[in-house]
């Protein structure tokens, strides 16, 4: 009689978790032949999805799952000339052979050079935001399609922003005042830089209300560091497109801070009375039992 490789197997070789479960099992009616035989089964699936993520090669999780259809950012690679197309792929080629947390983090440095926000990486690419975030900073596995419109983003970014400047250096209209970003049905919200906000915030300690002529000082100290920030020289600040600081944009930014100001202000002064009137509530209550006499005794002292 052949023994099931259930029986053989010693109970020194399990640990006590393992023994309760495995007679739970036993004990629920399952028999020792049913149980074995899908052991068996469970591990020969288990080893058919290990060979297939290998065959995929991008050390990835399977929850995440390929994308269900072409991103966005691949559609868009499709409207250039052949010649300029067939540049970015081979470029996005290359990223792909290189180590994928090396060019995260190029990426990342790349976006944050230029204050590019995650929303338009996923609006472009079709990336979950919560996975490009861990890839970006951590270094989270993605499989390779994924980084391929990750990388496909970063490319053309790159050829725009750098065109952008190269016409404002020779004082072209950029692509955002051509419309093109309408013709796409978007257009790139501006978001305060580092530089910018560092100057800013420095500016409201001296004084929290500035003349109009102290803020157009300020824009042109802002674009000067966004320009210096981005490698490009200040002589062609038109390239910072919708980064762009104005005087408007300047103007809110210290309205936005005095209104935060006055009302910290408002909460600080209301909360002693809040205190104070919680407390006055209390002394109002009726007595328990335990605190009767103590109470008794206060009020009578106040008499």
């Amino acid at each position: 009689m052949v023994s099931h490789p259930l029986s053989r197997a010693r109970p020194s070789r399990l640990t006590a978790l393992q023994e309760q479960l495995i007679w739970a099992l036993l004990g629920s009616g399952l028999s020792r032949d049913v149980l074995v035989q899908a052991m068996g089964e469970l591990e020969q699936d288990r080893v058919s999805a290990g060979a297939e993520r290998g065959e995929r090669g991008d050390g990835e999780s399977s929850e995440e799952g390929e994308m269900d259809f072409p991103p966005p950012i691949f559609r868009e690679l499709e409207k250039f000339p052949p010649e300029e197309a067939a540049k970015l792929r081979v470029e996005v080629d290359r990223l792909l052979q290189e180590d994928p947390w090396h060019v995260a983090k190029m990426v990342k440095s790349y976006m944050q050079q230029h204050n590019l926000p995650q929303r338009e990486v996923v609006e472009s690419t079709g990336l979950n935001q919560s996975h490009l975030s861990q890839h970006l900073n951590k270094g989270t596995p993605m499989k390779n399609q994924k980084r391929a419109a990750l990388y496909s983003w970063y490319v053309k970014k790159q050829c725009e922003i750098s065109q952008q400047f190269t016409n404002a250096k020779h004082g072209l209209a950029s692509l955002e005042e051509q419309g093109e970003d309408t013709k796409k049905g978007r257009r790139n919200r501006f978001k305060w830089g580092p530089a910018s906000l560092q100057i800013l915030f420095h500016a409201y300690e001296r004084q929290k209300n500035p003349s109009k002529e102290e803020r157009e000082g300020l824009v042109e100290e802002c674009n000067r560091a966004e320009c210096l920030q981005r490698g490009v020289s200040p002589s062609q600040l038109a390239g910072l497109g919708s980064n762009l600081v104005t005087e408007v944009r300047v103007y809110n930014w210290f309205a936005n801070r005095r209104k935060e100001e006055a009302f910290r202000h408002k909460l600080a002064l209301d909360t002693p009375f809040t205190n104070q009137s919680a407390s006055s509530s209390n002394l109002n209550l009726p007595p328990s039992p335990e605190h009767g006499n103590t109470l008794t005794t206060f009020k009578q002292d106040k008499v």
